[in-house]
């Protein structure tokens, strides 16, 4: 018997001596072996009973393969760019990483995953990609499977998402374990993509429908680069040096960028370490409880280069995220009103020049249906600064139980009476206050009077237009009005404390009592957001309406509207750089800079003119709003001026 296995492994050596295309017989003879006395097909092949398959769907691996993620978290968990003690080596490393990545095979020109909402990323049970991982869910929500021979049956069962094999050569292991995603050949539809690390000669018996992109090895930076190629926001344009049993040596594809991403501070000319003059004004802020914590979001030409969470939610009680919520305050007349007219203006259904009761003919025997609607965006009316709230403040609109007509939630055990909304409405039609002549006074009824305007040319709500048209196309899962409907309340930042209307901290719920009383969405407030959505938005102004292929605004029509208006120093819908800033001009700030302030302490800032967006984040007013060390220390101000001092900083000599 000893001689009979000795003469056919004698025999097997013979035939397979001769040299194959890039695969030693020492390979073929492992895979033969592995073929007769492996466990692969043994374990694999298996079939399933329904009711075992119905088992299956019960356990805890089964239930998440069944279920597609819808923004079920906002943990980001890390800030950009990662930390290092060698920014000159971590910039060559990554460049270099760049250059040897290879698109090796892109079927049906799959990738990039663009507009994609989630995928399932597959990764050996013992490897998985912390990087890859968060940066790919900047892009779509991620179902993570942590992969070994108990998780392959439940393939079966799995929600159809375009799948991410994530594979990786570490020394030391055998070729068995290297090789673990052979079995999902036949387990994964035609929209699947194999990442690999390391050397390309140790790809086999890859699926023709597959794509393929190799990168020489794991590092964080290659797990950045790759997420973001398969998300089309990296270019990738490598060539293989040196040819395989599948690929040949020159091969590879392009891989064009569709949108921006995410860079090192120092690709755009920024030494990360003079942007520690930022961190230092919002740490001051923080330390001098000028608010609790602090979300920072930095773009230049393009991409995000800067993001920084600082501090705590509530003063030292659970730390800022970057991927957490804040409530915008009035910088939702710039993010959501505004942009919803701009539409409306591009699509020829409103005119500058008409006014309120050509739209609204409710108006057109009270004071405010004369006004233009250009006249409301420039805040050039003279009429009251507040809605006219003080007849619905009483405890008898307000329930602490959900019944009748107290439906619309205000907090976590607060209802108001539904009916409050349209009260506030007829009261806009008659008592107040306004000046004979038209002159420049901010008033938040301008901006709910837009509101109006827009619903009613539109036949919808606000907050369905503008997701409609412009966070949805935009990929914004975390710029939303009522997010106590869409997160947890952990993942939104708390504002006042409201002990009487709300019953306490005001947490998920807009802050802005007539926001409130009209339901959480509203014309001047309401909106919520990170620092990176809200700085996605503004870049969109700063491209001129260009996203991806698509154009969601005319240059002619953001031009018009981020300009000077005739009545003021305001743009329309947009206040100015130089109205009140012009320290931040003389820092380096173009004066055609526009952008928003809120009264929670949020500010946002696009200068077209440098190509970058400036979103700056804060609960200053918890748990008091009257707290007014963060408006006399100028954080906003300060925070922006290093912001333009950091700029071409990278490579000079001192």
């Amino acid at each position: 018997m000893k001689t009979k296995v000795t003469s056919v492994i004698v025999l097997v050596l013979f035939l397979f001596s001769s040299p194959l295309a890039a695969e030693g017989w020492a390979d073929t003879l492992w895979d033969w072996f592995s073929g007769l006395f492996g466990r692969e097909d043994a374990v694999y092949t298996e079939e399933y009973t329904d009711r075992q398959m119905d088992s299956l769907r019960l356990t805890p691996q089964g239930a998440n393969l069944l279920e597609i993620p819808l923004s079920d978290t906002l943990l980001i968990g890390a800030n950009w760019p990662r930390a290092t003690v060698d920014v000159a080596g971590t910039l060559e490393r990554h460049n270099r990483m760049l250059s040897q990545t290879v698109l090796l095979r892109n079927p049906a020109d799959q990738l990039p995953y663009f507009g994609v909402p989630a995928v399932r990323v597959v990764y050996r049970y013992d490897q998985r990609p912390v990087h890859f991982l968060r940066m790919a869910r900047r892009f779509a929500d991620v179902q993570e499977v942590a992969f070994d021979e108990s998780v392959l049956p439940l393939f079966a069962i799995a929600a159809e998402l375009p799948t991410i094999i994530m594979v990786d050569d570490p020394p030391n292991q055998s070729p068995f374990n290297a090789d673990w995603y052979r079995v999902l050949k036949s387990r994964t539809g035609s929209e699947t993509s194999l990442v690999h690390f390391g050397d390309p000669a140790l790809l086999k018996e890859l699926r023709s429908s597959w794509a393929v992109l190799n990168t020489p090895m794991r590092t964080p930076e290659t797990e950045h680069l790759t997420a973001q190629a398969l998300f089309g926001a990296q270019t990738i344009d490598g060539r293989l040096e040196t040819g395989t049993a599948l690929f040949s040596a020159g091969e590879g594809e392009r891989l064009d960028a569709v949108r921006d991403g995410f860079r090192m501070p120092e690709e755009v000319g920024i030494d990360r370490m003079n942007l520690e003059r930022v961190d230092y004004q919002v740490n001051r802020a923080i330390r001098y409880r000028a608010t609790p914590g602090a979300q920072l979001a930095i773009f230049k030409d393009g991409h995000l280069v800067y993001e920084r969470a600082y501090g705590h939610h509530r003063y030292r009680s659970q730390a800022v995220d970057p991927g957490d919520l804040y409530d915008l305050a009035s910088v939702t007349k710039a993010a959501a009103t505004t942009l919803a007219v701009m539409k409306l203006y591009d699509q020829q259904r409103i005119e500058l020049d008409a006014k309120v009761k050509d739209y609204l003919p409710e108006f057109a025997e009270s004071i405010v249906g004369r006004y233009k609607i250009e006249h409301l965006l420039a805040h050039h009316t003279g009429l009251q600064s507040d809605l006219p709230l003080y007849d619905y403040l009483g405890r008898q609109y307000v329930s602490t139980t959900e019944n009748g007509d107290f439906l619309l939630p205000i907090a976590a055990d607060r209802w108001l009476d539904r009916t409050v909304p349209n009260l506030i409405r007829g009261q806009l039609g008659r008592r107040l206050q306004y000046t004979r002549r038209l002159k420049y006074q901010y008033s938040d009824i301008n901006y709910v009077l837009l509101q109006y305007v827009v619903e009613g040319i539109t036949g919808e709500t606000l907050d369905d237009f503008v997701s409609r048209e412009f966070y949805e196309p935009l990929g914004l899962q975390r710029l939303t009005f009522r997010p106590h409907e869409k997160y947890p309340d952990v993942q939104t930042v708390p504002t006042a404390r409201d002990t009487w209307m709300r019953g306490g901290v005001v947490r998920g719920y807009v802050h802005d009592e007539g926001a409130a009383l009209m339901g959480g969405v509203a014309g001047h407030a309401g909106l919520f957001a990170n620092a990176h959505d809200l700085g996605r938005l503004f870049q969109l102004l700063v491209d001129e309406g260009e996203f991806a292929g698509q154009q969601l605004l005319s240059p002619e029509t953001i031009a018009r509207f981020t300009r000077k208006n005739t009545y003021n120093y305001r743009a329309l819908g947009f206040d100015r750089l130089v109205g009140g800033w012009r320290s931040v001009v003389r820092s380096g700030a173009s004066p055609n800079t526009f952008g928003h302030l809120g009264f929670s302490g949020t500010a946002v800032w696009a200068d077209p003119d440098n190509d970058l967006v400036f979103v700056l984040l804060t609960n200053r007013i918890h748990p008091d709003p009257k707290n007014e060390r963060f408006n006399k220390m100028n954080v906003r101000g300060r925070t922006h001026r290093a912001v333009y001092g950091a700029l071409g900083s990278w490579g000079m000599t001192l």
